[in-house]
């Protein structure tokens, strides 16, 4: 009778799974997968948290104007915590019949109770192993579709509109685009979007202004740290990125005759990324006391783009300054996001362009970001505002998808992360091009304030 139930149990429940879309996760690896790919992390995966108020996630959800349909979440979960109820419950059966069939033949007895006992906890140990690969396949699709969901938003994030909280200056009025200004003064040639070409004073507005921006950040106790240009594919997911959408990020196949894993790749992303910093400190516990930590990067970032017109707005390759912060608490984060934004706002005001500050809104956010600052310059041949660059918080949503902990009293804790790249050079100088006509070269970016 257990024999056929378990029988039963099985074929529905294969049955239900098997309509269930599946897809491959670089970030969550669990035994089906593990005999093929080696499990460098294991996600942080608070499912029954989070659901505790799915009112408050259904609307995190509209707000963002998500298509993942929360229903189909739970029901896939609800598969999975039956599935491994189910196994749990036999094995406590199995080892109640083992533990009797230990002592019958110990004691050296015989006869058709220990015979029962035999075929029964076979029975049990046949079903058990049955009962593993549906419950490992319920397990990956639970948790992928879980790894889908977003963070949390931040109490200053909008619903609908960007809110200005900062303006510096007034708007400035050209006719003519930054591509045509920067061939007429002979500081920009423009092949395609991957391929441009600074030249004279450009070439030293972009070495420049990186040096510029350093020089503020390290007055400012931020630390600069080099990082490789490469990620993993994990890193990509646990960002909360499809590591396998090639619109995402430059994936680097392989180029032997070798069967490739999509869920192990190296993709180019920059030093100038929040990929980078991640890779460093993933599946890492840090000591408490050293929290906060201020940090920043200049480099490239790489992005994949199908644009076709030639513009800076759609470069493929960016110089950038990338800031990374760590903190033990979401307090920790917004006093560190007030004082980074003063320092970023004093810094551009210092050269005198028109720009401004604002606050996202939840449909504009990536999956990853509970709240993002926008800094904003004035594009006039596109007469709307562009992002140069951008401060974000993700609380603690990244560092339970990576590992990323740190100690408090013998105790591990995840962290508050704060980020962003407050200066994509490109599109900065795109803006300035649109701003100065004439284009001169400001004096904090001249190349005796940045060569000691």
């Amino acid at each position: 009778m257990l024999h056929k139930t378990c029988k039963l149990i099985l074929s529905t429940k294969i049955y239900e799974f098997n309509k269930i879309n599946k897809r491959s996760s670089a970030l969550f690896i669990n035994s089906l997968k593990a005999t093929d790919n080696f499990a460098y992390i294991t996600p942080h995966v608070d499912y029954q948290e989070r659901i505790k108020n799915k009112e408050l996630l259904q609307n995190n959800l509209d707000k963002r104007k998500s298509k993942i349909v929360l229903n189909k979440i739970e029901n896939l979960w609800s598969i999975y915590e039956d599935l491994k109820n189910r196994k749990l419950q036999l094995e406590e059966r199995k080892s109640v019949v083992s533990k009797e069939l230990g002592v019958l033949i110990n004691s050296k007895q015989q006869g058709d109770h220990v015979e029962k006992l035999k075929i029964q906890n076979s029975l049990l140990k046949e079903n058990v192993n049955k009962l593993k690969i549906p419950l490992w396949s319920a397990e990956e699709t639970a948790v992928e579709e879980y790894l889908k969901l977003p963070n949390e938003l931040h109490p200053l994030t909008p619903c609908f509109n960007k809110n200005i909280i900062f303006e510096y200056g007034s708007k400035p009025s050209n006719s003519k685009n930054h591509v045509d200004i920067g061939g007429e003064l002979n500081l920009l040639k423009h092949t395609q979007n991957g391929n441009y070409y600074l030249k004279g004073d450009a070439a030293l507005f972009e070495l420049g202004s990186k040096y510029y921006f350093s020089g503020i950040l390290k007055q400012n106790s931020y630390t600069q740290f080099s990082n490789p240009d490469f990620s993993k594919s994990l890193i990509i997911e646990g960002c909360g990125v499809d590591h396998t959408d090639p619109n995402a990020t430059f994936i680097l196949h392989h180029n032997e005759d070798t069967k490739v894993n999509v869920d192990n790749r190296l993709h180019l992303t920059g030093a100038g990324s929040l990929f980078s910093f991640l890779a460093y400190y993933a599946k890492n516990i840090l000591h408490g006391k050293s929290l906060p930590l201020k940090y920043f990067s200049l480099g490239r970032q790489y992005m994949p783009t199908h644009a076709t017109e030639a513009s800076l707005l759609h470069a493929s390759q960016s110089s950038a300054v990338q800031l990374f912060g760590i903190t033990k608490s979401g307090t920790d984060a917004d006093i560190m996001l007030q004082e980074t934004i003063e320092t970023v706002k004093k810094a551009y005001g210092e050269l005198g362009y028109h720009f401004r500050f604002s606050y996202v809104p939840a449909c504009e956010l990536k999956m990853w970001e509970s709240l993002r600052v926008s800094i904003e310059m004035y594009l006039c041949s596109l007469q709307s505002y562009i992002e140069i660059g951008n401060i974000s918080i993700s609380g603690d949503f990244i560092c339970k998808r990576l590992m990323i902990m740190y100690d408090y009293e013998k105790q591990h804790k995840f962290p508050h992360l704060i980020s962003g790249t407050v200066l994509n050079v490109p599109k900065f100088l795109a803006c300035v091009l649109e701003q100065d006509g004439d284009f001169i070269l400001p004096e904090q970016f001249k190349a005796e304030n940045w060569i000691k």
